[in-house]
């Protein structure tokens, strides 16, 4: 399932265009706890939105480990805002953290590349929070994301001072940085941004005992007036259901196979409820 963004020209910040993103597509959740022993979630998840890395090899990567100097390679990404959620009935943290999907694959299927991302993360979050993590970090195998991905604003100009692409600074600032201290050159590089806080619809998801096999979802929307507002997605076990006017986000996964290319929708504008059949294999 792609990865969606969206490009609003009508936000503009100091004459920067930012862009809205909501991964709807690869990511992976680490688990971990903090100095207080409160449990910590970091969704992994992407965004074209951001540069991916340069491109280097395992032994490349090897050799920037040991050197000193690592501002050959920098690897962007945007940390999002700590929110707390419900963990059975525990208050837990969560963040998410996105990457470009290139960078995102070579993570997934290479070792070294992982522990290295890893670490970057971790270390990101506690320049930027002060949360120290416990070094017992485990990515959920059955869990791809915990709570609700936040939708973030990614400021373009700040990307192109990061990789680069900006008018360079004078060979003072470069020295010295904008504060007149020291430079200190990081393997880290962060991306700003904010986020929207997203809410769930009601809804529910049922198979009737009888009749056809299929999955009837509702959903309710009490200030929504047309179902031009909303954008569904179905796959073969997941459901992806947005409003970018209203701040909805809902992204569940189901124990069943959908025919997706079957499905259909309604959206009742006297009661507000978008339903939504679902056709499963083998019915």
């Amino acid at each position: 399932m792609s990865t969606l963004y969206y490009v609003l020209d009508q936000h503009r910040r100091h004459s920067n265009q930012l862009k809205d993103i909501t991964d709807k597509g690869n990511r992976f959740c680490v688990k971990t706890r903090d100095q207080n022993n409160t449990k910590i979630f970091v969704n992994i998840c992407t965004t074209d939105a951001i540069p991916p890395p340069k491109d280097i090899t395992e032994s490349e990567l090897l050799s920037v480990i040991d050197a000193e100097d690592a501002s050959d390679f920098r690897v962007p990404m945007s940390i999002g805002e700590i929110r707390t959620e419900d963990c059975k009935g525990q208050e837990a943290k969560a963040c998410d953290v996105a990457i470009h999907p290139t960078f995102f694959k070579k993570v997934e299927q290479k070792q070294s590349f992982k522990n290295f991302f890893l670490a970057v993360v971790f270390q990101g979050l506690e320049n930027k929070y002060g949360i120290v993590c416990e070094d017992d970090k485990r990515i959920l195998v059955n869990k791809k994301c915990f709570g609700t991905l936040q939708m973030h604003r990614i400021q373009q100009r700040e990307i192109a001072e990061k990789m680069g692409l900006a008018k360079p600074k004078s060979t003072m600032e470069q020295l010295t940085g904008d504060k007149g201290e020291p430079s200190k050159k990081v393997m880290i590089e962060t991306i700003s941004s904010e986020e929207y806080k997203t809410k769930e619809p009601e809804y529910r998801i049922y198979k009737k005992n009888q009749g056809p096999n299929c999955l009837i979802g509702e959903f309710k929307f009490p200030d929504i007036l047309s179902g031009k507002e909303l954008t569904l997605d179905v796959g073969e076990d997941r459901i992806l259901l947005e409003s970018k006017s209203k701040g909805y986000l809902l992204d569940v996964f189901v124990p069943y196979c959908i025919r997706n290319g079957k499905c259909t929708s309604s959206f009742n504008q006297m009661t507000k409820i978008l339903t939504v059949n679902m056709p499963l294999i083998g019915g």
